[in-house]
């Protein structure tokens, strides 16, 4: 996957097949009459942790009930059938792409249904959904446009010394290449405006929260973090990368944005 324009354009034309393809299969079954907060959840094989996070979601943001979307990336378990049946919207992709696929595809769906805030969190359990609403309320007053939970201003029981350190050296690398300060630039919870959405030009089929954070601060988002709590996973497993092989995936994509932002093709 490699598109460069704006999610907007692509939203309405998309260049990637697969998103092509499952626009135009999916949209026509979703029957919502109005979108004004939607919740993507990427997920790969999350039959197992799903349930818990969709029914730990808040029932009302910004006085009203959020549109949650679970995007299944290929999945070869139950995904697709445990969203449904916690009241979730669904898409599904033929084959497994990433989890920056994933999300982009979510962002494009709330586009097209005219969200007016888009949110994230991890299938995995590990970000609690009661903070879609502390951050949702920087948004709506105004205060920023880009929001995320931190770890490091708030709280982890996972205990990896070896990713608590690349938090740390990830959250001075990108604070310094884009001017804006930020303490946990891979957090599983994060909420913008589809305004902002809309401008933003992400191509990463994975390792894509730097990409997506980069892209948000040259696009002159004010962005803000709020203290969350990271626990563990509630059940499965992690896909990711062994820690080291993620982390230079993970400043692959970081630098690949910022060389995109800053020099070869800036907004």
């Amino acid at each position: 996957m490699r598109v460069t324009r704006p999610l907007a354009i692509d939203a309405r034309e998309p260049l990637d097949p697969i998103d092509r393809m499952t626009l135009e299969e999916y949209l026509p079954q979703v029957k919502v009459d109005k979108v004004h907060v939607l919740i993507v959840i990427p997920a790969y094989n999350e039959a197992e942790a799903l349930p818990s996070v969709l029914r730990s979601m808040p029932a009302a943001l910004d006085g009203v009930a959020p549109t949650i979307l679970v995007v299944s990336d290929g999945s070869t378990d139950h995904t697709r059938e445990v969203a449904l049946a916690n009241g979730a919207l669904c898409c599904e992709t033929p084959i497994n792409r990433g989890q920056g696929a994933a999300l982009r595809l979510g962002y494009l769906v709330a586009l097209r249904l005219g969200a007016t805030y888009i949110g994230v969190i991890d299938a995995d359990g590990q970000w609690a959904p009661e903070g879609l609403a502390t951050g949702l309320e920087y948004l709506v007053t105004g205060r920023a446009d880009f929001v995320q939970g931190s770890r490091v201003l708030g709280s982890t029981d996972v205990g990896d010394p070896v990713r608590d350190l690349g938090v740390t050296v990830f959250a001075t690398l990108i604070s310094g290449l884009t001017g804006v300060k930020v303490t946990d630039t891979s957090s599983g919870l994060r909420l913008f405006s589809a305004a902002l959405a809309g401008r933003l030009r992400l191509d990463q089929p994975q390792y894509q929260s730097s990409e997506l954070l980069i892209a948000a601060a040259f696009g002159g988002a004010r962005i803000h973090e709020f203290p969350v709590t990271m626990t563990k996973r509630v059940a499965g497993h992690s896909k990711k990368a062994t820690n080291v092989l993620y982390g230079l995936y993970y400043l692959r994509a970081a630098l690949r944005t910022y060389a995109r932002e800053r020099w070869i093709a800036p907004l």
